[in-house]
């Protein structure tokens, strides 16, 4: 995919008659390209500086435009397709040690990139292998590298602790109408503003003949069923309570289990006495071998976290209400994002994230289903959520579990497990 130069003009003899159109062409092009990349740096590393991904894509375009023009249309034509179709590498020179310095960190040119572009959540190059058709990979030993985020995979590298990502937007759930309400604002939305004019007679409705009612064509309804099949009525029984939530500290439960059945939960550390089906206050949890840090810990959850779940949607939502961040591993959240199964999320105060999907869990339990027993039960692991208050854990802190850290829920999803 070649730059575009003006129609009947080469880049030579374009460059040679007019240098500075030629340079204002590349740099629109280049401002084009990397305004379009910026909208996928929607994560970060817990330890990354806030700009270290476009100070990372600056440097690259630096690199491409003064040694090899022609890859920075390779790369933006490979990050297009997202692996689709067969792309070309794309090289930068290797340096004496073989590391890039970005913002006072160093490290291997193919990490870096394919951390920025494919996998937020990257961490070392052990858990990249290159592909058999990459000309310039790294292992090659060649004094040009290919960075081509799409000539990599990704593999399973044991001893690996999880990775912590924070979002750098906020998803919120959307307002929950009921589906009946739904249909009466769309056709309220696609019908005319001036109302209609019904008359009742004998207990029947009549319309004017100027506006004839538009009777709704049911004769090809995908729910129509055919005459002579017996039908028996089926009763709709919903689960009464979506979750169940229990309280650790460190590697101990602490309490009963609580199963949760209104649409929002908010779990802060307070000692609210009150009976309220829509809170849990862990303040109210006793402890006799509980320890200085734990107690300084909860001193710190403050408001909390709010659950949101959308019944009819079967998605739920975590915003942090605290001060002070709270830490979520949900293996759900990581596979729609494409992140490793154990990568722990970091969600701020006042952000919001969706870490449950039922939709996308379905999507995934059908394709396993075709595996055998052994690859959907696997699955039910992603109906296990952990969250931890105030301090974290993985491969940016002491802690590698979240056993180890002083405060932290289990959420167990009903819903996902249930026979449909």
């Amino acid at each position: 995919m070649p730059l575009k130069w003006p129609l009947g003009m080469s880049e030579e003899r374009y460059g040679g008659e007019n240098e500075l159109v030629r340079q204002s062409a590349l740099i629109g092009h280049l401002d084009g390209f990397k305004s379009n990349i910026t909208k996928r740096l929607g994560w970060k590393q817990g330890d990354e500086d806030e700009n270290w991904s476009k100070k990372a894509i600056d440097n690259l375009m630096k690199k491409l435009l003064k040694h090899n023009k022609q890859a920075l249309a390779n790369l933006e034509f490979a990050l297009q397709c997202q692996g689709s179709q067969k792309t070309d590498c794309v090289t930068i020179p290797r340096s004496l040690d073989g590391r890039l310095q970005i913002s006072h960190r160093k490290a291997l040119p193919h990490v870096i990139y394919c951390r920025v572009y494919r996998w937020p959540d990257l961490q070392s190059h052990h858990e990249l292998k290159a592909m058999e058709d990459c000309r310039y990979c790294y292992e090659s030993g060649q004094k040009e590298i290919c960075i081509n985020p799409y000539h990599y995979i990704r593999i399973h590298s044991a001893g690996v602790l999880p990775p912590v990502l924070v979002p750098r937007w906020s998803e919120r759930p959307e307002p929950d109408i009921p589906p009946a309400l739904a249909r009466l604002q769309a056709l309220e939305a696609s019908g005319s503003r001036m109302p209609q004019n019904v008359e009742m007679n004998n207990n029947v409705f009549t319309m004017p003949e100027q506006q004839p009612f538009e009777q709704m064509d049911t004769s090809s309804s995908p729910y129509t069923i055919p005459p002579g099949i017996p039908t028996v009525p089926v009763h709709y029984m919903d689960e009464e309570h979506w979750a169940t939530i229990s309280y650790y500290e460190l590697n101990t439960r602490v309490g009963e289990q609580i199963k949760v059945s209104a649409p929002t939960i908010t779990i802060d550390g307070y000692t609210d006495p009150t009976s309220n089906g829509s809170k849990i206050s862990l303040g109210l949890f006793s402890n006799v071998n509980r320890n200085a840090t734990i107690e300084n810990t909860r001193r710190h959850i403050g408001n909390g976290v709010k659950l949101t779940y959308v019944r009819h949607q079967g998605t739920l939502f975590a915003e942090c209400e605290s001060d002070s961040a709270v830490f979520v591993q949900s293996r759900n959240c990581n596979y729609v994002h494409n992140f490793h199964p154990t990568t722990v999320v970091r969600i701020a105060n006042k952000c919001s994230l969706k870490i449950f999907d039922t939709g996308r869990f379905r999507e995934l339990l059908e394709e396993s289903s075709r595996r055998g027993f052994d690859s959907s039960f696997e699955l039910t692991k992603m109906s296990f959520i952990r969250m931890s208050f105030v301090k974290g854990w993985g491969a940016e802190y002491q802690r590698q579990d979240v056993t180890s850290t002083p405060c932290w829920i289990e959420i167990h999803l009903h819903a996902p497990l249930v026979v449909t």
